[in-house]
């Protein structure tokens, strides 16, 4: 099967609110106008109410009720407020899919992207907002085959349950990866190469790119996203964990045993997205 079979097969691919499609292409630009920005949002109702309904939550323990964008970004900073207009705006842009829990999907969407974020702060390898995106937007070529095959997605779980991963389950029934499938749909956006880049090898980054340090960053969010609705503990996250991988980004297990309780609580903010 090819990759444009695939998306012929899904009547509508998942579209980008124009609002976040604008921060996305503009990921590292010391120029943007924050103040344009502020305003995009504003105008956009679904992902402005579902911005300060986050920010007035108890995760952010503000001592008054926030009102407006504009007083959003005063108190939180753009930087904050760039990954949850993103994420907003992401998690509103596929609401059902036949088969599929789009709460718990999105939810694990959200946890790699703010994993992922807190990740790149520690190891210094990559912008946090480009990896807080990229983590939001690695898991769209699951849905993608789950609405376009569906019938190949319940394969492809059947093969996982023999004992084979994922990625190889889908290269032996479909042909390709859900992060080549991901990373295809990314360039049809035009989004910045640094997202593709990375999604597409995310799955196996030390074979498909092991000096994509963002790729490596994506696959140590997965597990530990995983992990984290699983309700592992330490222990039993450390006993599998891909250090191979967490060497090539120079992460290790103090590292992990240092940060990683501070990492969930981090994250534990963004179920607000979803409600």
């Amino acid at each position: 099967m090819q990759i444009s079979e695939l998306f012929d097969q899904i009547e509508q691919l998942p579209m980008v609110p124009e609002v976040v499609r604008t921060l996305i292409m503009q990921l590292n630009d010391p120029d943007i106008d924050l103040s344009s920005v502020a305003s995009d949002v504003a105008k956009d109702q679904v992902i402005s109410l579902k911005v300060l309904k986050i920010v007035n939550s108890a995760h952010f323990g503000l001592n008054r009720k926030i009102s407006s964008i504009d007083e959003a970004v005063v108190m939180l900073g753009m930087a904050k407020l760039k990954n949850i207009v993103v994420a907003s705006g992401l998690t509103s842009s596929v609401h059902h899919v036949v088969g599929m829990d789009m709460k718990v999907f999105w939810q694990e969407s959200i946890y790699i992207a703010g994993i992922a974020k807190e990740l790149a702060i520690l190891a210094d390898e990559s912008d946090p907002d480009a990896a807080f995106t990229a983590g939001l937007l690695s898991t769209i070529g699951s849905l993608l085959i789950v609405m376009g095959v569906p019938s190949q997605s319940i394969v492809i779980k059947d093969r996982q349950e023999t004992g084979l991963g994922l990625y190889e389950a889908e290269l032996e029934v479909l042909g390709f990866s859900s992060g080549n499938l991901a990373s295809d749909l990314i360039e049809k956006w035009r989004f910045p190469h640094i997202l593709g880049d990375a999604i597409f090898a995310y799955q196996k980054p030390l074979e498909l790119a092991k000096d994509n340090s963002l790729a490596s960053l994506l696959h140590l969010a997965h597990y530990l996203a995983r992990e984290k609705l699983s309700n592992s503990d330490f222990d039993t996250i450390m006993a599998s964990f891909p250090y191979d991988v967490a060497n090539n980004v120079e992460l290790n297990h103090e590292t992990m045993e240092c940060h990683l309780d501070a990492i969930f609580v981090e994250i534990s903010g963004l179920d607000e997205l979803l409600n």
